[in-house]
């Protein structure tokens, strides 16, 4: 399994990149507007910097949980909440704050078979792509074990990757392949010395992520359940997952 070098350079380095300060302009706050909008909840912003803390009110989250045989199966997981604090200018604001929402989770099925016919490098592909998500998944529990178990978002995107990681290996289970072991671990990744810092490196994964599925999306023959799960763990990344850290960084 290759790793990404853009990403391996990252983490090498630290995470060491600027970071753009969000200051008020010391006028009055605007009304508020939706700033993201996905499964996982909706994002918004009001005055003219960021929220506080994030709030215990559950996101408004649509999955659900289904026993279909076409990879389609989502089931409920944490998602982006609201959180509300002061904003700069002088008014109060939201911000984003995790909550106990459904989001990008995946559920498993009773499918025993695959949704096919398989091109000849299935099993290759399978592979990289879960090794893919583990080590997303090993590089947000790294930062948990730095920061702590509650840190926000990463506390509830670990738990999202493991089901992803879960949502591939019925793939290979569907066709009598047994899954590829993590090549990764927590200790895989340096110890960042902040949490903005962690944040970015896990814009760096999200993007990283979301770009493995691009080129097997294009292919004409990807089976069909291996085509909804990589565009539901692409969908994840893209709409879920990278917002949340672009705001935390």
């Amino acid at each position: 399994m290759k790793a990404s070098s853009r990403f391996v350079a990252f983490v090498a380095l630290g995470g060491a990149v600027a970071l753009a300060a969000c200051g008020g302009s010391g006028t009055s706050p605007v009304a508020s507007t939706p700033a993201i909008t996905a499964d996982s909840g909706s994002v918004t912003s009001s005055g003219n910097g960021p929220g506080g803390p994030p709030s215990s009110v559950p996101s408004p989250g649509t999955g659900t949980c289904t026993n279909d045989c076409d990879g389609t199966g989502q089931g409920p997981g944490p998602g982006a909440g609201n959180g509300s604090g002061s904003a700069n200018g002088g008014g109060a604001g939201n911000g984003y704050g995790p909550g106990p929402g459904p989001s990008d989770g995946f559920c498993g099925n009773a499918c025993t078979s695959p949704v096919g016919p398989d091109p000849a490098d299935i099993a290759t592909f399978l592979v990289e792509a879960l090794q893919e998500e583990y080590q997303a998944e090993m590089l947000y529990r790294s930062v948990l074990g730095t920061f702590g178990p509650e840190s926000a978002p990463f506390a509830l995107i670990a738990e999202a990757e493991a089901r992803h990681v879960e949502a591939l290996q019925a793939l290979f289970t569907r066709r009598q392949l047994a899954p590829s072991p993590s090549a990764w671990a927590p200790s895989s990744f340096p110890r960042f010395t902040s949490l903005p810092l962690a944040c970015a490196a896990g814009v760096v994964a999200e993007r990283e992520d979301a770009a493995f599925y691009t080129p097997y999306l294009q292919r004409t023959d990807l089976p069909q359940d291996v085509r909804n799960v990589f565009t539901n763990l692409q969908r994840a990344s893209l709409e879920n997952h990278l917002p949340a850290f672009e705001l935390c960084q």
